[in-house]
């Protein structure tokens, strides 16, 4: 164990500045989902932060302004993180278009279910908090609008989301799968992911296929 953190101390000790900032920005986004994640933005500080990082504060304002700056950075991380697992899942299913919506879907709800705490950020604690982060939290909600579209158009029989509308209508089943995760987040007895995802797929498929499933 010694000498496990002696070989990492001397690695970061001969790392250039930029990439010793980078590492402790990191360590800090990492704290911050625990923190946030665990007991909520509104009660965290940077202190708070800053001790479950190991890092003093003059290393916290190197990095970010304040503890907005921080939640911002860390629901752009998990967002991100969430439109990869939904896209790595589309493409994992190539046998119909069928199994390309099921497979967005899953990798959307297995990312909330391994990473419950950045799901709590992305879903809860970025509500409500100020002007500039609702105005974040809308421009990311757009973008997911167009991530669907994208699945849809892999799927190559999306007839619903073909017409004018369908900026409107994929922000529709944004908002709508966004409600349901955030609701089978919360659950104190959350029903099994293969349930949920039908239930997702059930309000897709109306729309992405023009049809409800039986």
């Amino acid at each position: 164990m010694t000498t496990h953190h002696s070989e990492v101390g001397r690695a970061y000790r001969g790392a250039d500045p930029q990439q010793r900032q980078q590492e402790r920005r990191i360590r800090l986004l990492d704290a911050a989902v625990e923190v946030f994640g665990t007991t909520g933005y509104r009660t965290a500080t940077v202190e708070k932060v800053c001790s479950e990082a190991g890092l003093t504060k003059r290393y916290f304002y190197e990095s970010f302004t304040n503890s907005e700056d921080l939640l911002m950075a860390t629901y752009a991380r998990a967002t991100d993180a969430m439109r990869e697992s939904i896209l790595a899942g589309a493409a994992a299913e190539t046998n119909s278009s069928e199994q390309v919506l099921r497979g967005a879907l899953t990798g959307f709800f297995t990312f909330v279910a391994e990473q419950p705490k950045s799901a709590r950020i992305a879903f809860v604690e970025i509500l409500g908090v100020s002007p500039t982060v609702d105005a974040l939290y809308r421009k990311t909600t757009t973008s997911f609008s167009a991530t669907v579209l994208q699945v849809a158009e892999t799927v190559g029989s999306s007839r619903g989301l073909a017409g004018p509308n369908r900026r409107t209508l994929a922000m529709g089943l944004v908002g709508a799968v966004l409600t349901i995760a955030q609701q089978w987040l919360l659950s104190p007895e959350r029903e099994p992911l293969d349930s949920v995802i039908a239930s997702a797929h059930t309000i897709l498929a109306a729309v992405v296929f023009g049809r409800v499933d039986g």
